[in-house]
């Protein structure tokens, strides 16, 4: 890891991960003895992958499409970043969520081994977001400039995209988080979703999430509201959603919603890039076969 030059704020390893200072040691030690209800909703993903896309899509099918409640606070107080501890935001995940009236939807970008022990020991719904892992890098590589809280990158993409397939970004190895997860897929309360199906069909997937929360009578127009209000478009122009108030991102470097396009890659991978990516992948994912889509 000495070989990469990038510090993050307050960095840290945690049992083999790399995390910055936003997740420090004591609040993940609490995370692991998290009071997990049964009706409690997790949002799992790796950073950039469509969190708050998908933190919007559920807390609104959950709440039965009340978007004036959902534009009148912001989704991170809503919906709770687990093991997030920023005192300047007053936003302390395990804080937020608590006190929280069930069902609860909770956020977490942690692995399956540092995920609250309660997680499988209870019936709560595990919904797991994943992405094609060229367009996450790409999305990542941007918010690590874009945030304070990721110490303003100023690293050139061929060194971040070595930081990236070495696990040396916040929240460690996106190959180990995703081997864990995928793990799970046949466990009755774990849904896998993929980012470029929610692209293709966003209606379609809504209702799959419906069912899978057991809400299986959701109205068509609510499925309309909710697919309306979480557009892109709508999502990066809300100041719920956009993170624009947040003070550790410029949005003039990057927005927290850039592009949401699936296979932006092509615009920041060389050939030679693509290919030593795809080398790196074969051998750390050994040979599970996840069907990620790279373009549309």
């Amino acid at each position: 890891m000495e070989r990469h030059k990038h510090v993050l704020p307050g960095q840290h390893v945690y049992k083999g991960r790399l995390f910055f200072g936003f997740s420090p040691p004591d609040v993940l030690d609490a995370v692991k003895d998290f009071d997990v209800r049964d009706d409690d909703v997790f949002i799992v993903t790796f950073p950039k992958a469509g969190t708050t896309w998908l933190q919007e899509i559920v807390w609104l099918i959950v709440n039965d499409g009340d978007t004036q409640k959902a534009k009148g606070e912001q989704v991170y107080f809503r919906s709770p970043f687990l093991e997030f501890k920023d005192l300047v935001l007053n936003e302390v995940g395990l804080e937020l969520a608590k006190p929280m009236p069930s069902p609860r939807v909770i956020k977490t970008h942690l692995p399956v081994d540092l995920a609250p022990t309660g997680i499988f020991k209870t019936k709560c719904k595990k919904l797991v977001l994943f992405r094609n892992p060229k367009d996450l890098c790409v999305s990542y590589f941007h918010f690590y400039r874009s945030s304070s809280s990721f110490g303003n990158f100023q690293g050139s993409w061929p060194e971040f995209l070595e930081m990236f397939l070495d696990g040396h970004v916040d929240h460690g190895s996106w190959f180990d988080f995703t081997k864990g997860w995928w793990e799970k897929r046949d466990n009755s309360d774990v849904r896998i979703l993929f980012y470029e199906d929610m692209k293709k069909d966003l209606k379609n997937e809504i209702k799959k999430i419906s069912s899978f929360l057991d809400k299986n009578d959701i109205p068509d127009e609510i499925v309309d509201k909710i697919a309306n209000h979480c557009c892109f478009e709508s999502m990066r122009t809300n100041p719920m959603t956009n993170h624009h108030d947040v003070y550790s991102i410029n949005k003039e470097i990057s927005p927290l919603l850039r592009k949401g396009m699936v296979g932006d890659w092509k615009s920041h991978f060389t050939v030679e890039q693509s290919e030593y990516f795809d080398t790196v992948y074969v051998e750390k994912m050994e040979r599970i076969d996840i069907p990620f889509q790279y373009q549309l």
